[in-house]
């Protein structure tokens, strides 16, 4: 992960209300190559409103997009990318989705990736990553800077929810950590894994065991209240609990 990125990060979850939130989540896709971002998150079990969304895509897929109950992806790309574990591109969709991008690229949207962040009480987000022309060059810019997409996706989850919590940026730390900082060895697993190491890698790295580093990282997740690795990295960044090196 380059100094430019974590730079992005921090922007993103220092952000104090959607506005911020949007600008600096559409700054930091334009900086990935992107040109448009669309974002679309619930953090509210109780009711609707507690939904998040923002976009800046073309006015013509907007109202192309207007009866499609809100949804303003291809297809019925939302719904397989919130299935997955990890980020989908959309030219590895299911066959019927791939197909249906068709009146998208006319529109402008001729490739992408959905990045889906879930949390530890059933809030869900999707940020999604779009360009507007396809080809080779395309899919390996994408799987190129596809690490930076999640990061930047977990960013924004994490901030958005803060907004829609409403909870005070110094309360967000206190409220997270529980009982304590993380461990040398913990920020040590976390540093690794945020450069992109294998458990077996950083295992390596720190002469440690395979098992031992799944622990530490395993810990890490409890304390930071993360949904998985990355979204504990772009928490513990946003804490300045480990540094860009």
């Amino acid at each position: 992960m380059s100094r430019s990125t974590t730079l992005r990060l921090t922007h993103i979850v220092a952000g104090r209300s959607q506005e911020e939130i949007r600008q600096t989540a559409f700054a930091a896709a334009t900086r990935l190559g992107f040109r448009y971002l669309i974002f679309r998150g619930s953090f509210s079990l109780r009711d609707f409103g507690g939904e998040v969304r923002f976009d800046n895509l073309p006015d013509q897929w907007h109202r192309h997009s207007g009866g499609r109950s809100r949804d303003l992806l291809p297809g019925s790309l939302r719904r397989q990318a919130l299935q997955e574990v990890t980020p989908l591109a959309w030219s590895q969709a299911a066959p019927e989705i791939v197909r249906s991008l068709s009146k998208a690229r006319d529109c402008g949207l001729a490739t992408g990736v959905s990045c889906p962040v879930r949390g530890p009480s059933g809030e869900w987000s999707l940020t999604s990553f779009a360009l507007p022309r396809g080809g080779t060059q395309a899919e390996r810019h994408i799987a190129n800077v596809l690490p930076d997409c999640q990061l930047i996706a977990c960013a924004i989850h994490c901030a958005a929810a803060r907004i829609d919590r409403k909870v005070p940026d110094r309360a967000l730390p206190l409220r997270r950590l529980g009982n304590g900082m993380l461990s040398e060895r913990e920020s040590q697993c976390l540093i690794e894994s945020a450069r992109g190491k294998t458990t077996s890698e950083i295992g390596q790295i720190l002469q440690i065991s395979e098992r031992t580093v799944a622990f530490h990282l395993a810990n890490v997740r409890r304390k930071l209240d993360a949904a998985n690795s990355r979204h504990a990295v772009t928490k513990a960044l946003s804490l300045r609990l480990i540094a860009a090196s």
